[in-house]
């Protein structure tokens, strides 16, 4: 039988194993041609003063995630396993019009889950219950979960998986309320779209372009674009995995100064597929959302990528998970207090890497 014990590196190390975030591209193909039939008039869409003033009539649902690795952990034996407590939270912000909103008051359907994810195989155990503290008024456990893979290093991207899945359960609540008209998620929708995809109020929000796409004649229109300019709608299709389409297309925020380079400023935005009226006009939608909740570098140091109604909800988000300096303290405790205690691990021969 064995035993998690701590591993006191601290997290911002990434502890004495290397965990890093991985993330296996997958192959996909785009079809340029889904809103403009002609890629000889392939060319910037100025997004209309309709979308605008409708971006004061409708309520805006912001989803996001936040996760921290709280601790690392090694379970002793021949050979090792290793493992991370983490906390994941996610959440959404609800806008409607231009007046100021109350954060405490926008903010709705947050949840938090704290897990340890570890490559050591069949776990005889479920959740490992922290050691109750005067000073804690709420009792944390943290659900033991199976990496899908064995290698330490992925542990990160099990543990953003785990966030994602949060995320997809608090956007699918929003999509379903008729009271919210546009959801707006920060990062990608489902690969696998299991988002209701014909509401035509999903949009995600990709804000760290890192992929062209586009071939050049067509990325040429990307680096040109103006404030509030958006490209021709196109489509990311998937052959590996049916259904798992997207539509999508590129977006300048803000102008662009002498001091920065053409890539600044843009965002990507996808859209499940949907019939093209109904695309061009939540594409609009969605681009003046953007536009309009950019935020200023006064404020916010990844602007004006990071709406502000995002930025809000990460600094909300990030206060539900609790203080880590304390969690580290509790999951030491308890992890030392008694071998009862601690959740054990049966023997299993080592994996082949």
């Amino acid at each position: 039988m064995m035993r998690i014990r701590p591993d006191y590196w601290q997290s911002v190390y990434t502890g004495s194993t290397e965990v890093a975030l991985t993330d296996q591209k997958r192959s996909y193909e785009v079809v340029p041609t889904t809103e403009c039939r002609d890629l000889d008039h392939w060319a910037a869409v100025r997004v209309p003063d309709e979308a605008f003033a409708e971006v004061d009539t409708v309520r805006v649902a912001f989803v996001d995630g936040v996760r921290r690795i709280d601790m690392h952990g090694i379970i002793d034996g021949n050979p090792p396993y290793y493992g991370v407590f983490g906390s994941v939270a996610a959440g959404c912000m609800q806008m409607c019009g231009s007046h100021a909103h109350d954060v405490t008051e926008a903010l709705c359907d947050e949840a938090v889950r704290h897990y340890f994810v570890t490559n050591a195989p069949d776990p005889d155990t479920k959740t490992l219950k922290l050691a109750s503290d005067a000073s804690c008024p709420f009792d944390v456990e943290y659900e033991i979960r199976s990496a899908a893979s064995h290698d330490p290093g992925d542990f990160g991207q099990e543990l953003n998986n785990l966030m994602q899945e949060l995320e997809h359960d608090v956007a699918q609540k929003e999509v379903d309320r008729p009271d919210v008209q546009a959801v707006v998620t920060d990062g990608p929708i489902p690969y696998e779209h299991r988002l209701a995809a014909g509401t035509g109020k999903l949009a995600g929000i990709i804000k760290n372009v890192q992929e062209a796409y586009l071939q050049r004649e067509q990325f040429a229109t990307v680096l040109s674009l103006k404030t509030a300019e958006r490209t021709p709608i196109f489509e990311i299709r998937y052959p590996e995995s049916r259904g798992s389409s997207k539509m999508s297309f590129f977006l300048r925020l803000q102008a662009v100064t002498p001091f920065t380079s053409q890539m600044a400023n843009l965002v990507r935005i996808e859209l499940p597929v949907m019939g093209l009226t109904e695309a061009i006009h939540l594409a609009n939608l969605a681009s003046a959302i953007a536009v309009h909740y950019s935020s200023n570098l006064w404020g916010d140091t990844r602007a004006p990528q990071n709406l502000y109604p995002v930025g809000a909800l990460e600094t909300a988000l990030k206060n539900r998970l609790g203080d880590q300096r304390f969690l580290r303290s509790v999951i030491m405790r308890t992890l030392a207090a008694d071998e009862t205690l601690a959740p054990k691990l049966a023997q299993a021969p080592p994996r082949e890497p």
